[in-house]
C-alpha cells in the first residue's frame, strides 16, 4: 500500500522493554523473610558458638556429623516421617545435591541405569556424565510417575535405583497421592529398584501423603534437606538410609569423590534452630510468604494455564500455542523477567511440553515479583 506524502508513517509495534535488570525467575529459592529468619539465626550462631570453644567447631572433622547433629537431624525429619529413625541411620550433608552425587556413584555406578522423571532436576544430567551411568525418563501425568511406564522401564531397562520428587515435582508441581505412593513402591519392591526420595518441597504444604519412606523405608534414601524451606545458603541436608550401616559404609571413608561433609559450625546452627523451634518459625514464615506471592501469581496471569499450588515455590505455565518456546522465553526477558523454558528439564530423552517454569521466591521483595508478573503477562497477553 502506498503511504500519501505528507502522511506520517507508522512503525510496526515492538515489545515493551524494562530498563532494569530482567528480575531473575529462573531458580525456586524460599522467598526472604529478614523479619523472623535474622534473629532466629543471630540467636542460634550465639549460641552455638558459646556452646564449644570455636576451634572445636573447626579443628576437627565430623564426618558423620557429631552425635547431638544427627539426633537433631532424625527430629528434623519427624516433620515428615511418623517415628524417628535411629539416629546411626541419619548423614548431614551440605546439600541434597551431595548426597545424590553419593548414592549415585554408590547405588548406580558406572554403567549403571538411573530411572528419572521425564522432566526432572536439570543437574541428573550432569551427575550422569561425570559418573558414567544412564538415564531412562519416566512419564508423568498430574500426580508424578505413572505406575505402567514405571513397570515398563524396569522390565526394559533394569534401573539400579530411581530418583522421585513425589512433593511438588520440579518442574510439573505434581503431586503423588497416597494411592500412587503405593503403586510405586510396590513396583520398585518387585524390581529390586533403589528409592532415592527428594522430599524436599514438602515442608511448605500440609496434610500431605506419607513419605514413600514411611511405605517402604527397607529400599527408600530418604533426603530431607533445608534450601527451599529455610533458605539455600543454610547448607543443612539430612538423609536417612535404610539401614544403620549405610552412612559410614556408603559416606566415609568409602566417597572421596566429593566433600559432601556438613560444615561443623552450620551443623550446630541447624541443630539449635530445630531444638529452639526457630527452624518451624521460619519455615511458617516462609510458608505465608510463598502463598501471598501465589496469590500475586494467580491475580496477574489470570486466564493463563498454571500449574501451581498456595505452597509451591515455582509455576509450571503454558506458552501460547502460536509463538515458538525459545521466542517466548525472550519475550519475558526483554520485558524483565528470565524464566526456564521446559527444555532445560528434560535430561532423559522425549519430547518437551509447551511450558515455561517460574520461580516466585528468588525476587527480593513483592514489589520486584510483580515487576516480574507483569513482564510474563505481558508476554502471554500481547
Amino acid at each position: 500500500m502506498n503511504t500519501a506524502i505528507g502522511t506520517p508513517q507508522i512503525e510496526p509495534q515492538k515489545p515493551a522493554s524494562s530498563s532494569l535488570p530482567p528480575v531473575p525467575m529462573t531458580g525456586n529459592l524460599p522467598p526472604r523473610v529478614p523479619d523472623v529468619f535474622d534473629p532466629e539465626y543471630r540467636s542460634a550462631m550465639k549460641n552455638v558458638l558459646e556452646a564449644r570453644q570455636p576451634m572445636d567447631w573447626i579443628g576437627v572433622h565430623q564426618f558423620l556429623g557429631f552425635p547431638e547433629d544427627r539426633v537433631a537431624g532424625a527430629k528434623f525429619v519427624t516433620r515428615r516421617l511418623s517415628v524417628a529413625p535411629d539416629p546411626d541411620r541419619v548423614v548431614l550433608s551440605h546439600s541434597t545435591q551431595a548426597i545424590l552425587t553419593v548414592l549415585c556413584g554408590a547405588l548406580v555406578g558406572t554403567s549403571g541405569v538411573l530411572a528419572v522423571e521425564e522432566l526432572t532436576y536439570p543437574a541428573m544430567a550432569k551427575f550422569a556424565k561425570q559418573m558414567g551411568f544412564n538415564l531412562v525418563g519416566v512419564k508423568l501425568d498430574e500426580e508424578g510417575i505413572v505406575p505402567d511406564a514405571f513397570e515398563k522401564v524396569c522390565e526394559q531397562h533394569k534401573p539400579q535405583a530411581l530418583y522421585t520428587l513425589p512433593t511438588l515435582q520440579n518442574p510439573t508441581t505434581a503431586l503423588m497421592g497416597l494411592e500412587r505412593r503405593k503403586e510405586i513402591v510396590a513396583i520398585a519392591r518387585k524390581h529390586g529398584v533403589a528409592i532415592l526420595e527428594d522430599d524436599i518441597y514438602a515442608l511448605l504444604p500440609k496434610d500431605l501423603p506419607p513419605p514413600l519412606a514411611e511405605l517402604a523405608p527397607e529400599i527408600t534414601y530418604y533426603m530431607l534437606g533445608t534450601a527451599k524451606s529455610i533458605g539455600a545458603g543454610l547448607k543443612a541436608a539430612y538423609l536417612v538410609t535404610p539401614k544403620e550401616t549405610d552412612p559410614a559404609r556408603l559416606f566415609w571413608p568409602g566417597s572421596g569423590m566429593t566433600y559432601w561433609m556438613i560444615a561443623p559450625a552450620n551443623a550446630g546452627v541447624a541443630t539449635e534452630l530445630i531444638h529452639n523451634g526457630g527452624a518451624d518459625r521460619i519455615i511458617s514464615a516462609v510458608r505465608d510468604e510463598t502463598r501471598a506471592r501465589q496469590k500475586m501469581v494467580a491475580q496477574t496471569l489470570q486466564g493463563a494455564s498454571l500449574r501451581c499450588a498456595p505452597e509451591c515455590l515455582h509455576v509450571w505455565m503454558d506458552v501460547p500455542a502460536n509463538r515458538e518456546l525459545s521466542d517466548f522465553v525472550e519475550d519475558c526477558k526483554r520485558r524483565g523477567a528470565e524464566v526456564g523454558p521446559a527444555t532445560t528439564f528434560l535430561i532423559a530423552g522425549g519430547s518437551a511440553p509447551h511450558r515455561i517454569r517460574f520461580g516466585t521466591g528468588k525476587a527480593r521483595d513483592r514489589e520486584v515479583l510483580q515487576r516480574g508478573l507483569d513482564a510474563i503477562s505481558g508476554a502471554f497477553f500481547r
